[in-house]
């Protein structure tokens, strides 16, 4: 037996912020049965990762090695760790920005033990369909990543899609989301939208090729103060 087993754990599965905010991912680590990380004889090696869609490929975000720090990407100089307490591995990140959305994965690494704890940064903010003036079901999906960027806003993750479908949004044409599927929300089912007999929801065409299939798109943005006018 190597001791207590290292347990790592998110308190809250889910955060909300906005974009141009500060937000703590959660994160703190333990060994089984004892209130404290431990002193163990190995070095505490903590990494975040963001998680993509396809839950195959991860995106390094912090990683931390005693005194050694390091962020990647677009997360440099915005992430940070707490540290309120020898086992806190919770991860701040300033200045939010849209990209940020998404599912971020905590790893404690202790020797031969480690431990992860997933948390989600969801962002308030708001779903909206774009078509270009050409007319619709005319982007394929690299073009569609870039017609949102263009409304200063980023293509939507079904998440968010869902969640607008819950809010109301009804929209007959259907467009890319960021997982590469095809989809269209609606609440009032009538004929030109799938049928007037079916149930309300959140219409899947599937995946397509991202260089030849042709459709709307839908777009996520979120206002720097949280708040809409």
């Amino acid at each position: 037996e190597n001791g207590p087993r290292l347990l790592v754990v998110a308190e809250q599965a889910k955060i909300f912020s906005h974009r141009g905010g500060n937000v703590t991912l959660p994160c703190k680590f333990y060994h089984e049965h004892t209130s404290t990380a431990g002193s163990g004889t190995h070095k505490i090696r903590i990494k975040w990762t963001k998680l993509t869609s396809d839950y195959l490929k991860e995106v390094d975000v912090f990683v931390a090695m005693g005194h050694h720090r390091k962020s990647y990407g677009s997360y440099q100089g915005r992430v940070f760790l707490r540290e309120s307490s020898e086992n806190d591995a919770s991860l701040i990140i300033t200045n939010i920005m849209l990209e940020d959305y998404g599912r971020y994965k905590c790893e404690v690494i202790q020797g031969l033990e480690d431990d992860t704890a997933v948390v989600a940064l969801n962002l308030e903010g708001v779903v909206f369909p774009y078509s270009p003036r050409l007319g619709r079901y005319n982007l394929n999906f690299h073009e569609a990543e870039r017609a949102c960027l263009e409304q200063d806003a980023v293509i939507a993750s079904f998440d968010q899609l869902y969640d607008a479908w819950r809010s109301g949004l009804d929209w007959c044409n259907a467009g890319w989301l960021s997982d590469g599927s095809v989809q269209y929300p609606i609440n009032k089912p009538r004929e030109p939208c799938g049928g007037k007999n079916t149930v309300p929801g959140v219409r899947n065409y599937g995946f397509w090729n991202k260089d030849k299939g042709r459709y709307d798109v839908f777009c996520f943005t979120s206002n720097f103060n949280g708040k809409w006018f």
